[in-house]
């Protein structure tokens, strides 16, 4: 039977069956709420034939959960809407998410980065808004196959009108995926900014593990300054580093502010395994070849943000104009796979000015 706080879960939609939405959606639906998938039709189609697979560390299940290509196709109109499709497809997602606004939905945007946020408070029929993000690094091995890598959780915030955010929390937590609830979501989302800019698009312009990043001085000097840099950004706005499941971002913060190569020493073994097998995620963003990644909401939202408080932000400003150009340009990132020196040489710095 499903606890209580699962099953007075409001119907809820998933709006993004990648790895994350189908790891929300399938513990959420295992424990009984009411749950629908929406996402692209290889995925609906393995789900609905084959159910959901989800691989956690202590456990494989498989489950029957209701899977859709269109919110046409949904058999009523969800309470909740879990947005989980990538910051860069939230625009196209604008149209349904009006719709489903409009029916009474509250909407809870769990993408990466900074931007999601203020794209949807700019919406005026969408008054129902919350923000969230999920710590456990999750992968997809097949269309209907998800792996949990790392332990961790979900946190929540409010933003605009009533979101049933305690419940949520609730009944993720009962499923055995620890959740809370904080006040402040600019504190939310640039906290996980901090997590997320950490070795991902060096690695994803070197084509090497964050391991490797961490391991070669000069590199952890780049991941130092970005850091550093995103950090300053957030203080001078006025926004404060918090602890999320798993973790302790303010003692990140002060550790990457120690001595760079007492730094490296603390941060580097535990920030590599915070990933697990998973590669960073603008590096998939490249390899899947659209041509755009969400570097834009993470180091590009700490350089525009920087620019507006007139905190310097170089580091971060040419990761992003770097990422760009290679999502763009295969041959671009192919001057930077495995080549640190020459990454070094575009941020201005050479193996005797970034040492660690």
């Amino acid at each position: 039977m499903p606890t209580e706080p699962v099953a007075s879960l409001p119907p809820t939609l998933i709006y993004g069956a990648g790895a994350v939405g189908c790891l929300l959606g399938g513990v959420l639906a295992a424990a009984g709420a009411p749950v629908t998938l929406l996402g692209r039709p290889a995925v609906a189609e393995a789900v609905n034939e084959q159910g959901l697979t989800i691989v956690q560390p202590s456990s494989t299940r498989r489950i029957r959960i209701p899977a859709v290509t269109s919110i046409d196709a949904i058999s009523a109109p969800p309470a909740l809407v879990l947005l989980t499709v990538k910051a860069y497809a939230v625009a196209a997602a604008l149209p349904d998410l009006r719709r489903l606004a409009a029916s009474g939905a509250a909407i809870v945007a769990l993408q990466n980065g900074v931007g999601t946020v203020e794209t949807l408070l700019a919406e005026p029929d969408m008054p129902r808004l919350a923000s969230g993000t999920i710590t456990a690094s999750v992968m997809r091995d097949s269309p209907a196959t998800v792996r949990q890598e790392t332990t961790g959780g979900v946190m929540l915030a409010p933003v605009r009108g009533g979101v049933p955010l305690d419940q949520l929390a609730a009944a993720l937590t009962a499923t055995g995926l620890p959740a809370g609830v904080v006040p402040r979501y600019q504190d939310l989302t640039w906290s996980k900014l901090l997590l997320n800019i950490m070795a991902n698009a060096t690695s994803a312009l070197l084509a090497l593990p964050p391991a490797a990043i961490y391991a070669d001085p000069r590199l952890f000097a780049v991941e130092r300054a970005a850091f550093i840099e995103a950090l300053a950004v957030m203080l001078g706005a006025g926004i404060r580093p918090i602890p999320l499941p798993g973790f302790n971002v303010p003692l990140l913060a002060h550790a990457m502010r120690l001595p760079a190569p007492l730094a490296r020493r603390l941060i580097a073994a535990r920030a590599a395994r915070g990933r697990g097998e998973k590669r960073p995620s603008l590096w998939l963003d490249v390899e899947r070849g659209l041509g755009t990644t969400e570097v834009r909401w993470l180091n590009g939202a700490v350089a525009d943000l920087g620019a507006r408080l007139g905190i310097p932000t170089p580091v971060n400003a040419t990761l992003t104009e770097l990422l760009e150009e290679a999502a763009r340009n295969p041959e671009r990132r192919r001057a930077f796979a495995g080549r640190p020196d020459a990454l070094l040489a575009a941020l201005g710095r050479t193996s005797g000015t970034a040492q660690a």
